[in-house]
């Protein structure tokens, strides 16, 4: 887990699912297929508010963590 969760953009609730009510991928905004893994990274801001971050597979959470 990042230390700069303060640092990075909390998306609104639009922005982390599609239309259709199933996440997003935090990195490319690609729809995440539910009936199959994916990765999840959670984050925990100064305000004690967790926030979760969805990937649709590992190469974009490697991506975003880099970022």
């Amino acid at each position: 887990m990042s230390d700069d969760a303060e640092d990075r953009k909390v998306a609104h609730q639009s922005d982390v699912v599609s239309p259709m009510g199933t996440p997003v991928c935090s990195h490319c905004g690609t729809p995440i297929e539910t009936t199959e893994w994916f990765p999840i990274i959670t984050e925990t801001t100064e305000s004690e508010s967790v926030v979760l971050h969805s990937f649709c597979d590992e190469t974009c959470q490697d991506e975003w963590n880099q970022s």
